[in-house]
Parts: structure tokens; sequence; C-alpha cells
């Protein structure tokens, strides 16, 4: 009969460390896979949500649904997300971003609130709620995604974008940084966002990118064209 040889200290020890080497190369790599997937799956809704809104136009003179901010409307069936209910396909699915925290996922079905915030600027403004009224639609930034430092709810379905007279003003309406791999960093510069323009086509900024915007005190939010 044939002995078994048994694995030596050392021959364990290097199987350990051949894993651990594996393991590090690994689960960056999944990690990255993981943040690619949920930054489409979020550009993806960002671009349902433009059609939608501007289907939801076409259909009413031209005009873009309002926010809370301006009708003081506090009904799930107000809230603009849900004027565009009927437009989504996989509504539930649609309003809320893949790169969400679990529970916070979950907070904002509870809520039937939205990750997505629109652009003040364009949708509390009489003026450029109507849609063929914006000079340079192509240019103007309509929506976000909402910032972890506000609790998701009904009426945060807006940013103060007319008070981003700083960074720190707009980091705390809205979340530079969703798509990263890992927490926060100090300076909210590692990651990127979606963001949502008033043709209706959806692009990806990193965070230094969109700070850039704020070069020359220029609020990256105004409507482009205007005086």
């Amino acid at each position: 009969m044939k002995s078994r040889r048994a694995f030596t200290l050392l021959e364990m020890a290097l199987v350990c460390a051949l894993l651990g080497v594996l393991a590090s190369l690994l689960i960056p790599a999944v990690r990255s896979a993981q943040v690619m997937l949920a930054r489409a799956g979020c550009l993806s809704n960002e671009r349902q949500i433009g059609l939608a809104l501007l289907t939801y136009a076409g259909e009413n003179d031209g005009l873009l649904p309002p926010s809370t901010h301006t009708t003081g409307r506090r009904y799930i069936a107000q809230s603009w997300i849900y004027q565009l209910e009927e437009y989504l396909g996989n509504f539930d699915k649609v309003r809320v971003c893949p790169a969400e925290p679990a529970g916070r996922r979950k907070l904002i079905r509870e809520m039937r609130a939205t990750s997505y915030v629109l652009n003040e600027l364009v949708v509390d403004d009489d003026t450029y709620r109507q849609m063929r009224r914006l000079p340079r639609p192509a240019e103007t930034l309509l929506l976000f995604i909402l910032s972890e430092s506000r609790n998701p709810s009904q009426t945060w379905d807006h940013a103060h974008t007319g008070d981003w007279t700083s960074w720190s003003r707009a980091l705390s309406d809205v979340e530079v940084d969703r798509h990263r791999s890992g927490p926060r960093s100090g300076d909210r510069m590692r990651g990127s966002a979606n963001y949502l323009y008033a043709d209706g086509h959806a692009e990806n900024l990193t965070a230094a990118e969109f700070r850039s915007r704020f070069a020359n005190g220029v609020n990256p939010a105004a409507v482009p064209g205007v005086e």
C-alpha cells in the first residue's frame, strides 16, 4: 500500500500565501465590476426618466412637472416622479439608483421617494419649465442623485441649486461620488455620478470634473445662455 504524503507546514504556508495574493487581486476587480454595473444601471434609469420627462412635457403643453418646492404638495401622486409613473415600465426599479447602499435603497422604497432630484432652477421657474424656452437644453443640467446627507422623502424631490454658491452647498444636496468603490473620501473626489440633461441625454462625470464647473464662481446648475 502506498503511503499518503501529508502537507508540510511550509507547503501549507505557501498555499495560504498564494490564496491571499489571489484574493488581493480578485477582490478589487470584483468591486470595480460591481461599481461599473451599478453605474450603468443608474445611467439607464436616468435615460428612461429623461424620456419620460420629455414625453410628459409633450403631453402637457411643453411643461415639465414641478417639484414639491414650489407646489407645496405633500401627496405621493403629486411628486414629479409619480407624475411619470405611467411613462416608466419598471417604475419602482427606475426611481432608485442601484448604487445606493442596501439599507438606503430599502428606505427609499418604503418612503415612496426617489434617488433622483430635479434642478429647481429649471422646474421651479415658470419660464424654463416650458421646454422650448430653454436656450441650450443639451447643456442644461436637469437631474442629479440625492446626497446621502439628505434623508430620502417625498418632499426631497429637488436640489436647492439656487443656493449653490459654493462646492460645499452642492455637496449638501447631491452625491457627486455616488459611483465609487468603498466609503466616501474626505474630499469627496473619489468616484463619479450620473447627470441628466434637459434634452434627455445622460452622462457620467467624475467628482473632479463636476467640481471644475464651479470655477470662476459659475453655478453649474444655472440655465446656460441666460444673462
